[in-house]
Parts: C-alpha cells; sequence; structure tokens
C-alpha cells in the first residue's frame, strides 16, 4: 500500500510539473523551462528517495531511519539547488517554481489512514 502511494506520488508531481514546464518553454524559452524542469526533477529525487528509505525501515529503527532519510532528502535538496543556481546558472525563479509545484503533490496525495479497531 504505501509503495502503491509514493508511485502515485511521484505520478502526481511529474503531472503537476509538465505544465509549468511547458509554460516556461512557451512564454520565456527553453533556459527558463530547463530551469523549471531541473526544480522539479529535485522533488521527484526526493520523493524517490524517501521511497527508498521507507522500503528500508523494520521494527524499532523505523523512525531513525526516517529521520536520517529526511536528513538526506534535505541535503540533497541544498546542493541540487546550489548546483543549479551556481555552476550551471538557472534562473532561480522557474527552478524554485518547479521546485514548489512538485511539492503541491503531497497536498493532492492523501493517504489512506486505517481506522483503529
Amino acid at each position: 500500500m504505501l509503495r502503491a502511494t509514493l508511485r502515485r506520488l511521484l505520478a502526481v508531481q511529474l503531472i503537476l510539473v509538465l505544465p509549468v514546464v511547458f509554460a516556461y518553454a512557451i512564454i520565456k524559452g527553453g533556459d527558463n523551462a530547463l530551469a523549471a524542469g531541473y526544480g522539479g526533477g529535485i522533488a521527484l529525487i526526493n520523493t524517490a528517495v524517501m521511497a527508498w528509505r521507507v522500503s528500508q525501515t523494520s521494527g524499532k529503527k523505523a523512525l531513525v531511519e526516517l529521520y536520517i532519510g529526511a536528513g538526506i532528502r534535505f541535503g540533497l535538496t541544498l546542493l541540487l539547488m546550489a548546483v543549479g543556481m551556481g555552476m550551471l546558472k538557472l534562473d532561480p525563479l522557474a527552478l524554485l517554481l518547479g521546485f514548489a509545484v512538485a511539492q503541491l503533490g503531497y497536498l493532492f496525495n492523501r493517504v489512506p489512514i486505517q481506522e483503529p479497531d
């Protein structure tokens, strides 16, 4: 169930990012579209890392594993944004907008909650 939810989250994030990339391509050109796609890609990579960390969890160490995964995702986000804005000279607004729109996928990807017995 959790793996299906994470796969659905990846799909929702991709569906949300694509219109932003296409809009940037039409309005501002390919370089800005690339920046928006890069930002959305950072969010997709974070979701993939979260899915991987969740698959590694079991028993008593589950909470520790999730905290480690959150730290990895945070550091990876900072690193990839620094590379995108600093080294690749991508448009910061487009990059951040692509990232932010992909993050909205968490709002639209409802996780079913089991009622206590």
